[in-house]
């Protein structure tokens, strides 16, 4: 007589059909963290950019003069 945890084809069917549900909500949740962890990542990125530019860009720094440099 075979081991007791003898499992037929369509009992591994129902297993799988009955985790699926579990993967797709472990994939959307996941895809999600992602995609939030890169909005933060480029939001980051834009107002690094924004003030770097503002920096460059405000009245003082371009009226300033910059000494020549001489040879």
């Amino acid at each position: 007589m075979g081991p007791p945890y003898h499992l037929e084809i369509w009992h591994i069917a129902v297993i799988c059909l009955l985790m699926l549900p579990a993967f797709f909500i472990a994939n959307y949740l996941l895809v999600k963290k992602m995609v939030q962890e890169r909005r933060i990542r480029e939001d980051r990125v834009e107002r690094f950019v924004a003030a770097s530019v503002s920096r460059d860009m405000s009245p003082e720094n371009r009226s300033r003069k910059r000494p020549r440099r001489r040879l």
